[in-house]
């Protein structure tokens, strides 16, 4: 079964003076945004593109293939093939997001400050909206952090909370920015030096977060969470001001 299509004409305009591929792909990006090519709907061809953009046809190409690799295209080979609406998922938006990151120079510093709220604001929630399987979930977790005994091992399982909360806080966008700053936190991590007591410390509040949500105490959660990522804004030499790319 096929997809309909609108008209290229009367989803978009010629362009009037400059005629770059930024052009078109601005007037793509606005049509699927907007809702007026639909999400799964195809868009015209690229012949039908070039002439109302009054472009060539190699210029549609790239600008499609630059909308591909955003993720809000998908293109598809054959008979029925075409390029097609997708809806970008939170991978796509968290892998924008860190490259951003990088690209910008943030430093540590700046992305301590960012998950002091943040991550708060993820635990109580994922502990009013948690789901049963994510519960099961953060209940393993929970019963590996209470047996750990090295910091790598802790580590790992405290990051893994951490992406779980986002997830169990229902909200994509949350979901999106955990994993685009997902590479960025790692850096950190693998750039910290732990104290004899930093596996202690770790633990406890990694139980401390996971059980305040697994009881579904938003309040009791939210403060734990605090707590925790207090640690990284109030001891300065855990917040170099270093780029994560570096």
């Amino acid at each position: 079964m096929t997809t309909p299509r609108t008209p290229a004409r009367e989803l978009f305009k010629e362009l009037a003076r400059t005629r770059s591929v930024d052009d078109v792909v601005a007037q793509l990006r606005q049509a699927v945004l907007s809702g007026r090519v639909p999400d799964g709907g195809r868009l015209p061809s690229e012949r039908e593109l070039a002439e109302v953009f009054g472009v060539s046809r190699a210029t549609v190409r790239e600008a499609i293939r630059v909308l591909e690799a955003s993720g809000i295209v998908q293109v598809r080979l054959g008979a029925h093939g075409g390029a097609f609406v997708a809806k970008p998922g939170p991978d796509v938006m968290g892998l924008a997001l860190s490259s951003l990151l990088t690209l910008q120079a943030t430093t540590e510093a700046e992305l301590a400050e960012f998950r002091f709220t943040f991550e708060q604001d993820n635990a109580e929630l994922a502990a009013r909206r948690i789901t049963a399987d994510q519960r099961g979930n953060l209940a393993e977790l929970l019963a590996a952090a209470r047996v750990a005994k090295h910091w790598k091992e802790v580590e790992q399982i405290d990051f893994a909370v951490h992406e779980l909360l986002a997830v169990a806080s229902g909200n994509s966008v949350r979901v999106a920015i955990s994993q685009g700053i997902h590479d960025a936190v790692l850096r950190v991590f693998e750039r910290t030096e732990p104290q004899p007591s930093s596996v202690q410390i770790l633990r406890d509040d990694t139980i401390a977060v996971a059980s305040a949500v697994l009881d579904g105490d938003p309040a009791a959660a939210q403060q734990a969470m605090r707590e925790h990522m207090s640690r990284w804004v109030d001891d300065p030499s855990a917040l170099p001001r270093r780029p994560l790319r570096a």
